[in-house]
């Protein structure tokens, strides 16, 4: 352990004191890299978390996408789009369970409390506007009515509106958490 050396007639003060500020100058910078490398692994981990959520949103998506496509399906079976519509609530409450699952980043809930509300309005929307579309994919072709293709237009414009605020909400608490970790998203 190193002690502060006391002037005696021969060493003069000014070498203790730079004795002094060494040992401090090399405090300083431990501590100096221990913040930095501290808000670095932050950061990582932030990102890491960031990107758990993003995975459950693709699967999400991508279960849309597989309804879709199946929807629009001339030749798909009923069967075949009921099971996508399905595959759809299913992907989407498992996601919400991973939510739980993982908490929140750091006792901030930020993040999850954003993915949670895109994820359960992904869940109304399907509960609600794409159940009838379900529904009347789901009819004989001479049972469906002008009406009909007008409720399913109407489904599709409250599905894009009201996606596409979620979307745009969650986005915004991303950029907010994204700030508070020093991370910047592509």
């Amino acid at each position: 352990m190193d002690t502060i050396k006391q002037p005696t007639p021969y060493m003069p003060v000014t070498l203790v004191y730079i004795c002094h500020m060494k040992n401090l100058n090399l405090i300083l910078a431990a501590s100096i890299l221990f913040i930095f490398s501290s808000c670095a692994r932050k950061a990582e981990e932030a990102a890491e978390y960031n990107d758990i959520i993003i995975e459950h949103q693709k699967k999400i998506i991508a279960s849309f996408d597989r309804f879709d496509s199946t929807y629009v399906d001339s030749v798909a079976s009923k069967d075949m789009v009921e099971f996508s519509y399905v595959d759809m609530q299913s992907t989407i409450k498992r996601s919400i369970l991973a939510l739980d699952s993982i908490g929140p980043f750091k006792s901030d809930p930020l993040l999850q409390n954003a993915a949670r509300n895109l994820f359960k309005t992904y869940d109304s929307l399907v509960s609600a506007e794409y159940k009838k579309l379900l529904d009347i994919k789901l009819l004989d072709e001479n049972a469906i009515s002008p009406a009909m293709v007008d409720t399913s237009f109407a489904a599709q414009i409250r599905i894009h509106d009201t996606s596409k605020e979620a979307q745009d909400n969650f986005l915004k608490m991303q950029e907010d958490f994204g700030k508070k970790y020093n991370l910047v998203f592509e």
